[in-house]
Protein backbone atom coordinates (compact mmCIF):
# COMPACT_ATOMS: atom_id res chain seq x y z
CA UNK A 1 0.00 0.00 0.00
CA UNK A 2 1.15 3.59 -0.61
CA UNK A 3 1.08 6.55 1.72
CA UNK A 4 -1.60 9.12 0.90
CA UNK A 5 -1.02 11.33 3.95
CA UNK A 6 -4.76 11.77 4.51
CA UNK A 7 -5.11 10.09 7.91
CA UNK A 8 -3.86 7.29 10.13
CA UNK A 9 -3.02 4.25 8.07
CA UNK A 10 -4.96 0.99 8.34
CA UNK A 11 -3.37 -1.33 10.86
CA UNK A 12 -1.10 -4.24 9.90
CA UNK A 13 -0.53 -2.92 6.38
CA UNK A 14 2.96 -2.09 5.13
CA UNK A 15 3.00 1.36 3.55
CA UNK A 16 5.70 2.93 1.38
CA UNK A 17 6.27 6.63 1.96
CA UNK A 18 5.41 9.56 -0.30
CA UNK A 19 2.90 7.68 -2.45
CA UNK A 20 5.51 5.31 -3.85
CA UNK A 21 5.25 1.57 -4.38
CA UNK A 22 7.55 -1.28 -3.42
CA UNK A 23 8.89 -1.46 -6.99
CA UNK A 24 9.55 2.27 -7.40
CA UNK A 25 12.94 3.16 -8.90
CA UNK A 26 14.72 6.31 -7.74
CA UNK A 27 15.72 8.76 -10.47
CA UNK A 28 19.40 9.55 -11.00
CA UNK A 29 18.99 13.19 -9.93
CA UNK A 30 17.15 12.20 -6.76
CA UNK A 31 19.83 9.59 -6.02
CA UNK A 32 22.65 12.14 -6.42
CA UNK A 33 20.88 14.68 -4.20
CA UNK A 34 20.25 12.01 -1.56
CA UNK A 35 23.87 10.78 -1.63
CA UNK A 36 25.30 14.31 -1.27
CA UNK A 37 22.92 15.57 1.41
CA UNK A 38 22.89 12.34 3.42
CA UNK A 39 26.70 12.27 3.42
CA UNK A 40 26.84 15.91 4.52
CA UNK A 41 24.55 15.08 7.44
CA UNK A 42 25.82 11.68 8.54
CA UNK A 43 29.45 12.58 7.84
CA UNK A 44 29.21 15.99 9.50
CA UNK A 45 31.62 15.07 12.30
CA UNK A 46 34.18 13.96 9.70
CA UNK A 47 33.77 17.33 7.97
CA UNK A 48 34.24 19.24 11.23
CA UNK A 49 37.38 17.22 11.99
CA UNK A 50 38.82 18.06 8.56
CA UNK A 51 38.00 21.74 9.10
CA UNK A 52 39.74 21.65 12.49
CA UNK A 53 42.86 20.13 10.94
CA UNK A 54 42.74 22.57 8.02
CA UNK A 55 42.31 25.54 10.35
CA UNK A 56 45.92 25.10 11.50
CA UNK A 57 47.18 25.95 8.02
CA UNK A 58 44.39 28.08 6.55
CA UNK A 59 42.98 31.27 8.08
CA UNK A 60 39.91 30.97 5.83
CA UNK A 61 39.09 27.52 7.21
CA UNK A 62 39.63 28.84 10.73
CA UNK A 63 37.03 31.59 10.14
CA UNK A 64 34.62 29.06 8.64
CA UNK A 65 35.06 26.80 11.68
CA UNK A 66 34.58 29.67 14.13
CA UNK A 67 31.49 30.79 12.24
CA UNK A 68 29.98 27.32 12.47
CA UNK A 69 30.70 26.95 16.19
CA UNK A 70 29.24 30.39 16.87
CA UNK A 71 25.83 29.06 15.81
CA UNK A 72 25.77 26.89 18.95
CA UNK A 73 25.01 30.08 20.90
CA UNK A 74 21.74 30.51 19.00
CA UNK A 75 18.63 29.05 20.69
CA UNK A 76 17.56 25.58 19.50
CA UNK A 77 13.93 25.20 20.50
CA UNK A 78 11.83 22.18 19.45
CA UNK A 79 9.42 23.47 16.82
CA UNK A 80 8.06 20.49 14.80
CA UNK A 81 8.61 22.51 11.62
CA UNK A 82 6.20 20.92 9.16
CA UNK A 83 7.58 22.63 6.03
CA UNK A 84 11.08 21.43 6.97
CA UNK A 85 9.88 17.83 7.39
CA UNK A 86 8.06 17.90 4.05
CA UNK A 87 11.03 19.29 2.09
CA UNK A 88 12.07 17.60 -1.14
CA UNK A 89 15.48 16.76 0.33
CA UNK A 90 13.88 14.47 2.89
CA UNK A 91 11.77 12.91 0.17
CA UNK A 92 14.99 11.91 -1.64
CA UNK A 93 16.26 10.34 1.61
CA UNK A 94 13.08 8.30 2.05
CA UNK A 95 13.27 7.29 -1.59
CA UNK A 96 16.95 6.30 -1.27
CA UNK A 97 16.14 3.92 1.60
CA UNK A 98 12.72 2.82 0.24
CA UNK A 99 11.34 3.80 3.63
CA UNK A 100 8.18 1.95 4.66
CA UNK A 101 6.20 1.54 7.86
CA UNK A 102 3.48 -0.51 9.53
CA UNK A 103 1.32 0.27 12.56
CA UNK A 104 -0.25 -2.48 14.65
CA UNK A 105 -2.73 -0.11 16.30
CA UNK A 106 -4.75 3.02 15.62
CA UNK A 107 -3.87 5.67 18.19
CA UNK A 108 -6.14 8.13 19.97
CA UNK A 109 -5.10 11.70 19.05
CA UNK A 110 -6.47 12.91 22.38
CA UNK A 111 -3.97 10.80 24.34
CA UNK A 112 -0.21 10.97 24.84
CA UNK A 113 2.26 8.20 24.15
CA UNK A 114 5.93 7.38 24.57
CA UNK A 115 7.44 5.76 21.48
CA UNK A 116 10.48 3.68 22.46
CA UNK A 117 12.56 3.15 19.33
CA UNK A 118 15.17 0.52 18.53
CA UNK A 119 17.85 0.07 17.39
CA UNK A 120 20.07 3.16 17.58
CA UNK A 121 22.68 1.35 15.54
CA UNK A 122 25.80 3.21 14.48
CA UNK A 123 23.61 6.11 13.39
CA UNK A 124 19.84 6.41 13.99
CA UNK A 125 19.07 7.37 10.40
CA UNK A 126 15.82 5.38 10.22
CA UNK A 127 14.50 7.07 13.37
CA UNK A 128 15.46 10.45 11.95
CA UNK A 129 13.70 9.75 8.65
CA UNK A 130 10.64 8.52 10.54
CA UNK A 131 10.69 11.83 12.40
CA UNK A 132 10.20 13.66 9.12
CA UNK A 133 7.03 11.62 8.54
CA UNK A 134 5.42 11.73 11.98
CA UNK A 135 2.85 14.32 10.94
CA UNK A 136 1.88 12.09 8.00
CA UNK A 137 1.87 8.75 9.83
CA UNK A 138 0.09 10.16 12.89
CA UNK A 139 -1.78 13.32 11.82
CA UNK A 140 -3.18 15.51 14.61
CA UNK A 141 -0.36 14.33 16.92
CA UNK A 142 2.47 16.43 18.29
CA UNK A 143 5.37 14.00 18.67
CA UNK A 144 8.56 15.43 20.17
CA UNK A 145 11.76 13.54 20.91
CA UNK A 146 14.76 13.48 23.21
CA UNK A 147 18.33 13.14 21.94
CA UNK A 148 21.78 12.84 23.51
CA UNK A 149 22.76 16.14 25.11
CA UNK A 150 26.14 16.03 23.33
CA UNK A 151 24.40 16.41 19.95
CA UNK A 152 23.18 19.86 20.99
CA UNK A 153 26.76 21.08 21.31
CA UNK A 154 27.47 20.36 17.63
CA UNK A 155 26.79 23.12 15.08
CA UNK A 156 24.21 22.35 12.37
CA UNK A 157 23.08 19.11 14.04
CA UNK A 158 21.88 21.17 17.02
CA UNK A 159 19.30 23.12 15.04
CA UNK A 160 18.56 20.34 12.56
CA UNK A 161 17.16 18.00 15.21
CA UNK A 162 15.48 20.87 17.08
CA UNK A 163 13.46 21.59 13.92
CA UNK A 164 12.29 17.96 14.12
CA UNK A 165 11.11 18.56 17.69
CA UNK A 166 14.09 17.26 19.70
CA UNK A 167 15.39 18.43 23.08
CA UNK A 168 18.40 17.26 25.15
CA UNK A 169 17.67 13.97 26.93
CA UNK A 170 17.33 14.99 30.57
CA UNK A 171 14.54 13.93 32.95
CA UNK A 172 13.42 17.55 33.24
CA UNK A 173 13.16 18.03 29.49
CA UNK A 174 11.40 14.69 29.09
CA UNK A 175 8.72 15.66 31.60
CA UNK A 176 8.37 19.14 30.11
CA UNK A 177 7.69 17.98 26.55
CA UNK A 178 5.33 15.25 27.79
CA UNK A 179 3.08 18.12 28.81
CA UNK A 180 3.09 19.35 25.18
CA UNK A 181 2.53 16.03 23.42
CA UNK A 182 3.85 12.54 22.83
CA UNK A 183 7.56 11.72 23.03
CA UNK A 184 9.89 9.47 21.03
CA UNK A 185 13.08 8.17 22.62
CA UNK A 186 15.87 5.95 21.27
CA UNK A 187 16.50 3.98 24.42
CA UNK A 188 19.71 2.13 23.50
CA UNK A 189 21.60 5.32 22.69
CA UNK A 190 25.34 5.50 22.22
CA UNK A 191 25.93 2.04 23.72
CA UNK A 192 24.30 0.46 20.66
CA UNK A 193 26.81 2.11 18.33
CA UNK A 194 29.24 -0.54 19.54
CA UNK A 195 26.88 -3.53 19.40
CA UNK A 196 26.94 -4.31 15.67
CA UNK A 197 26.81 -8.01 14.76
CA UNK A 198 26.79 -9.74 11.40
CA UNK A 199 24.27 -12.48 12.29
CA UNK A 200 21.94 -10.98 14.92
CA UNK A 201 20.34 -7.78 16.16
CA UNK A 202 21.60 -6.59 19.56
CA UNK A 203 19.93 -3.87 21.58
CA UNK A 204 20.34 -2.34 25.03
CA UNK A 205 17.20 -2.45 27.18
CA UNK A 206 17.45 -4.79 30.18
CA UNK A 207 18.85 -2.08 32.47
CA UNK A 208 17.23 0.93 30.74
CA UNK A 209 14.24 1.89 32.89
CA UNK A 210 14.42 5.69 32.91
CA UNK A 211 11.64 6.18 30.37
CA UNK A 212 9.37 3.80 32.31
CA UNK A 213 10.02 5.62 35.58
CA UNK A 214 9.04 8.95 34.00
CA UNK A 215 5.91 7.41 32.43
CA UNK A 216 4.78 5.91 35.76
CA UNK A 217 5.61 9.04 37.74
CA UNK A 218 3.92 11.48 35.36
CA UNK A 219 1.09 9.26 34.17
CA UNK A 220 0.54 8.33 30.55
CA UNK A 221 -3.02 7.97 29.33
CA UNK A 222 -2.01 6.54 25.94
CA UNK A 223 0.77 4.13 26.89
CA UNK A 224 4.25 3.08 25.80
CA UNK A 225 4.63 1.97 22.19
CA UNK A 226 7.60 -0.23 21.16
CA UNK A 227 8.99 0.58 17.71
CA UNK A 228 11.54 -1.38 15.67
CA UNK A 229 13.47 -0.12 12.65
CA UNK A 230 14.53 -3.02 10.44
CA UNK A 231 17.65 -2.36 8.39
CA UNK A 232 19.05 0.45 10.51
CA UNK A 233 21.99 -1.64 11.77
CA UNK A 234 23.08 -2.35 8.19
CA UNK A 235 23.47 1.27 7.04
CA UNK A 236 26.85 1.81 8.72
CA UNK A 237 29.65 0.05 10.54
CA UNK A 238 31.68 1.84 13.23
CA UNK A 239 35.42 1.88 13.76
CA UNK A 240 37.25 1.39 16.07
CA UNK A 241 35.10 -0.61 18.48
CA UNK A 242 37.77 -0.32 21.20
CA UNK A 243 36.58 3.20 22.11
CA UNK A 244 33.22 2.03 23.47
CA UNK A 245 33.99 2.47 27.19
CA UNK A 246 35.37 5.99 26.72
CA UNK A 247 32.46 6.96 24.45
CA UNK A 248 29.81 5.79 26.93
CA UNK A 249 31.57 7.59 29.78
CA UNK A 250 31.47 10.90 27.90
CA UNK A 251 28.08 10.22 26.22
CA UNK A 252 29.53 10.77 22.75
CA UNK A 253 30.14 8.49 19.78
CA UNK A 254 33.90 8.30 19.24
CA UNK A 255 35.00 6.76 15.97
CA UNK A 256 34.38 6.79 12.24
CA UNK A 257 31.29 5.87 10.25
CA UNK A 258 31.98 3.27 7.58
CA UNK A 259 29.40 2.96 4.83
CA UNK A 260 29.56 2.57 1.05
CA UNK A 261 33.06 2.35 -0.40
CA UNK A 262 34.51 2.63 3.12
CA UNK A 263 33.28 6.21 3.44
CA UNK A 264 30.54 7.99 5.47
CA UNK A 265 28.15 7.52 2.53
CA UNK A 266 25.17 5.50 3.88
CA UNK A 267 24.60 2.08 2.37
CA UNK A 268 21.42 1.85 0.30
CA UNK A 269 19.46 -0.44 2.64
CA UNK A 270 15.63 -0.67 2.74
CA UNK A 271 14.37 0.78 6.04
CA UNK A 272 11.19 -0.55 7.58
CA UNK A 273 9.60 0.85 10.76
CA UNK A 274 7.04 -1.18 12.70
CA UNK A 275 5.18 0.26 15.69
CA UNK A 276 3.41 -2.02 18.15
CA UNK A 277 0.37 -1.74 20.36
CA UNK A 278 0.33 0.67 23.34
CA UNK A 279 1.24 -0.78 26.73
CA UNK A 280 -0.98 0.83 29.42
CA UNK A 281 0.88 2.75 32.15
CA UNK A 282 -0.77 3.55 35.51
CA UNK A 283 0.27 6.63 37.47
CA UNK A 284 1.92 5.80 40.80
CA UNK A 285 3.33 8.39 43.24
CA UNK A 286 7.10 8.18 43.48
CA UNK A 287 6.79 8.57 47.25
CA UNK A 288 5.10 5.17 47.40
CA UNK A 289 8.49 3.57 46.80
CA UNK A 290 7.57 -0.11 46.94
CA UNK A 291 4.53 0.17 44.65
CA UNK A 292 6.32 2.58 42.32
CA UNK A 293 9.33 0.26 41.83
CA UNK A 294 7.09 -2.78 41.42
CA UNK A 295 5.02 -1.01 38.76
CA UNK A 296 8.16 0.17 36.91
CA UNK A 297 9.54 -3.38 36.85
CA UNK A 298 6.22 -4.79 35.59
CA UNK A 299 5.86 -2.24 32.80
CA UNK A 300 9.51 -2.61 31.83
CA UNK A 301 9.08 -6.39 31.57
CA UNK A 302 6.03 -5.86 29.34
CA UNK A 303 8.01 -3.52 27.07
CA UNK A 304 10.75 -6.15 26.69
CA UNK A 305 8.23 -8.90 25.93
CA UNK A 306 6.23 -6.80 23.48
CA UNK A 307 9.35 -5.57 21.67
CA UNK A 308 10.61 -9.13 21.27
CA UNK A 309 7.21 -10.23 20.01
CA UNK A 310 7.00 -7.26 17.63
CA UNK A 311 10.38 -8.07 16.14
CA UNK A 312 9.59 -11.76 15.74
CA UNK A 313 6.20 -11.08 14.13
CA UNK A 314 7.64 -8.94 11.34
CA UNK A 315 11.26 -10.04 10.80
CA UNK A 316 10.33 -12.54 8.08
CA UNK A 317 8.48 -9.93 6.02
CA UNK A 318 11.69 -7.89 5.97
CA UNK A 319 13.75 -10.92 4.95
CA UNK A 320 15.32 -11.53 8.36
CA UNK A 321 13.57 -14.78 9.31
CA UNK A 322 16.91 -16.24 10.45
CA UNK A 323 18.23 -13.10 12.17
CA UNK A 324 17.33 -13.18 15.90
CA UNK A 325 16.95 -10.21 18.23
CA UNK A 326 19.04 -10.32 21.41
CA UNK A 327 17.97 -7.92 24.17
CA UNK A 328 20.82 -7.12 26.54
Amino acid sequence: MIDTGTGQAPVNVRIYSDGRSKDHKQSFISWVVAIITLTLYTGWMHILMLLMIGSFVSRTLLYVLLGLWSTTFLPARPVLWNAFCRSWIFQTWREYFKFSYLNEATLDPNKKYIFVEFPHGVFPISELIAGTLCQVIWPSFSIYSVAASSVFSIPFWRHFIAWLGSVPATPGNFKKIMKKGSVAVIVGGIAEMYMQHSRKERIKLLERKGFVKIAVEEGLDGGIIPVYHYGNTKVFDFWPQSLSSVARKHRAGLGLLVGRWGTPVPRKVPLYMVSGKPIPVPKVPKEDTARFNKTVDEIHAKVIAELQGLYDRHKASYGWADRPLVIE
